[in-house]
């Protein structure tokens, strides 16, 4: 967990007074993960400190609540293994020998060859929040996550948050890219959109102010040097596994063996760069939502009205 805190110091989501009150609390208090206590502490959400280390790391960011794991995957871990671990395997690529493997701590090494070794598979990390895989070990696995976490040891548990039905969870956002101008301190997700290149409104009124009345219907956001990327047909929702993850076999009527080393390098530049622009699109979206821009009600209307 140490090398998880050092990187929210990193991403400027604790400072170092924080990172001490944080590691005295991990040390002291029986069970939960340091995501979870950051949380507890109103340092920053499970989701916030998510979607920054998915940009951080340039990992997907899996909603688990929008794209469920593969059984064929569930298959090849226990339940006592994915609540200690805080590790949830959601998809298998590669004809079987690639595990997806959705990580609230996509840092911890001694997980991932744990994980290696009973699956006998190569693991492949992505990020999701540990209430979000708790709650899915306790749906897909039966049973609660402490009583699967054994005896012998912390009993996992949810944070107070584990009870919302909402595919996104972005809380306490007011002081983050709604800041003005003239505040001296920078919101953690404006100090990575900014490291970024992208472009955010200065500041954002909640829906209940005078000034939402004002506020165009649309956002345009732009992120410099990003290709352009086409909409897809539901832009409320996180990357499904078919859009994030390569295919199981290859498509398509143009063969491997006729792209040259420097087509192969172009194009995985290019998957990258959309990627990552993703990433950074759907944060800002999902913030819009909760600054009340507009309702996820609403972005799925217009989303049906756009898809072919």
């Amino acid at each position: 967990m140490a090398a998880l805190i050092d990187l929210l110091v990193k991403m400027q989501l604790l400072d170092e007074r924080q990172h001490a009150n944080v590691q005295s609390r991990a040390k002291s208090q029986m069970g939960g993960h340091v995501v979870q206590q950051v949380a507890e502490m109103g340092y920053a959400t499970e989701s916030t400190v998510a979607r920054a280390i998915s940009v951080e790391l340039g990992l997907p960011r899996i909603d688990l609540a929008v794209s469920p794991p593969e059984p064929a995957a569930l298959q090849l871990l226990d339940a006592r293994t994915c609540a200690d671990r805080f590790v949830l395997p959601v998809a298998l690529r590669e004809n079987g020998e690639l595990l997806w493997l959705a990580m609230a701590d996509p840092t911890d090494q001694e997980a991932i060859t744990t994980v290696s070794h009973k699956a006998n598979k190569r693991v492949r990390p992505a990020v999701a929040g540990p209430t979000e895989i708790l709650r899915a070990v306790r749906q897909l696995y039966g049973g609660s996550p402490s009583e699967t976490a054994g005896s012998n040891k912390p009993a996992a548990r949810e944070s107070s948050d584990a009870g919302s039905d909402e595919a996104f969870e972005v809380l306490n956002v007011a002081d983050d890219i709604g800041a003005s101008p003239a505040d001296s301190e920078e919101g953690p997700l404006s100090r990575i959109a900014r490291q970024l290149g992208v472009e955010v409104p200065e500041a954002v009124a909640s829906r209940s102010s005078p000034a939402a009345a004002k506020l165009a219907p649309e956002v345009q956001i732009a992120v410099k040097g990003a290709p352009a990327i086409p909409p897809k047909s539901d832009p409320r929702a996180p990357l499904t596994f078919d859009e994030m993850l390569p295919p199981a076999t290859s498509a398509g009527a143009i063969a491997r063996d006729d792209l040259t080393e420097e087509d192969l390098s172009t194009i995985d530049a290019i998957r990258a760069s959309m990627e990552k622009a993703a990433l950074v699109l759907r944060a800002l979206a999902e913030l819009c939502m909760e600054k009340g821009i507009f309702t996820r009600e609403e972005m799925r209307k217009r989303s049906s009205k756009t898809a072919p």
